[in-house]
C-alpha cells in the first residue's frame, strides 16, 4: 500500500477472486486476503513497466482499471491499454464511458456519460481521481506491455467486437455503422 496516494481508499487494490469464508470470519481478514492476493500481481516488474511507460505506479493502476472495465475480451486489453497510455502521455482526453458511468454512481446522480464529476473523462483530461474497480493480472499486464500500435480511438459494436481507428473520422464512421444499440443507451 506504500503507493496509495494520502486521501485515496482501497478501490483497485482488492484484487477480485472468491475468497471462500464463513459468515463469522472478520472483514479484516477477507480484505487482508484480497489485499495480499493484489500484492501477487502488483509486483516490481509491473511497475517498473508502469514506469517505462511514462506512468507512476498509482496511474498505471487507475488505467489498469478502465481497461478492465472496458473490455473483456484478453486479446483486445493490449489494444485498449495502448490506446488509453498514448492518449494520457499526448494529454488528450481519455474518453472512457466507464469513468463518467462510475463518476454519476460516485455523486449518486442518474448513470450518464454526461455527468459532471471529476471522473468523467470525457469531459476532462488525465485519469479520474481513484481506480474505478478492482483490477485483473490481465489488465495490470495490458498496461504494463501495450499493444505496438497507434490507435487513438476504439468503440465496442453491438456485436460485441471492439474496432479500432486512428482518427476521430474513422472513429465516428466505425460508431455510427457498429454501434446502434449501445451507443443510444447513453
Amino acid at each position: 500500500l506504500v503507493d496509495v496516494p494520502a486521501g485515496k481508499n482501497l478501490e483497485g487494490y482488492l484484487y477480485p477472486d472468491t475468497y471462500l469464508k464463513t459468515a463469522e470470519t472478520p472483514l479484516t481478514y477477507i480484505v487482508t486476503l484480497a489485499l495480499d492476493e493484489f500484492a501477487r500481481y502488483f509486483t516490481q516488474s509491473i511497475i517498473q513497466s508502469f514506469q517505462a511507460q511514462g506512468l507512476n505506479p498509482y496511474e498505471g493502476l487507475v488505467i489498469s482499471s478502465i481497461v478492465e472495465r472496458e473490455v473483456n475480451n484478453g486479446q483486445e486489453r493490449k489494444k485498449v491499454a495502448q490506446v488509453f497510455v498514448k492518449r494520457f502521455r499526448e494529454g488528450i482526453m481519455l474518453g472512457s464511458d466507464p469513468t463518467a458511468l462510475y463518476g454519476a454512481l460516485v455523486a449518486g446522480i442518474e448513470p450518464s456519460v454526461f455527468a459532471d464529476t471529476p471522473y468523467n473523462t470525457r469531459l476532462y483530461t488525465g485519469i479520474p481521481p481513484t481506480p474505478i474497480n478492482n483490477v485483473s493480472v490481465d489488465s495490470l499486464e495490458a498496461v504494463a506491455d501495450p499493444a505496438d500500435t497507434d490507435f487513438l480511438f476504439f468503440v465496442s459494436g453491438d456485436d460485441g467486437v471492439t474496432r479500432f481507428s486512428r482518427t476521430l473520422e474513422e472513429h465516428e464512421a466505425l460508431t455510427a455503422q457498429y454501434c446502434i444499440e449501445l451507443c443510444q443507451s447513453y
